[in-house]
């Protein structure tokens, strides 16, 4: 009788562990389904992220374009207004060592402003 009290007691305990087991087994898939959610909505938020990035990537490079044409146009003003000022002291050169040298900075800033020039329309696409 004792033996067969022993094992009724043992069938009890060991159908309270199993049943302690299934309890965890689903608790624990309602928190994976959590899990999943969560790692699906971080999914879609990096996509997002991603998409943002590139966009944020595409813009900075057409502000970069837009940037070295504004300064390969104010590079042209400034060569420009150079040329005027040297032309202007061509005119009112007072002897011939000097009109050469004057010569010589129209020649350079001359230069400069045809590669200006080959810079701009490369930029706005003239070529």
């Amino acid at each position: 009788m004792k033996s067969n009290n022993v094992n009724t007691l043992l069938q009890i305990v060991a159908i309270i562990i199993l049943l302690i087991i299934g309890y965890l087994v689903f608790k624990s898939s309602s928190n994976w389904k959590v899990i999943e959610i969560e790692l699906n909505n971080a999914r879609q938020e990096l996509q997002t992220s991603k998409a943002n990035v590139v966009n944020a990537k595409t813009e900075l490079e057409k502000f970069r374009k837009e940037f070295e044409q504004m300064k390969a146009q104010k590079d042209f003003i400034i060569h420009k207004r150079d040329s005027l000022i040297l032309d202007f002291k061509r005119k009112n050169a007072r002897d011939w060592n000097e009109l050469q040298r004057i010569k010589d900075s129209i020649k350079a800033v001359n230069d400069k402003l045809a590669k200006d020039r080959v810079i701009l329309d490369g930029l706005f696409g003239v070529n």
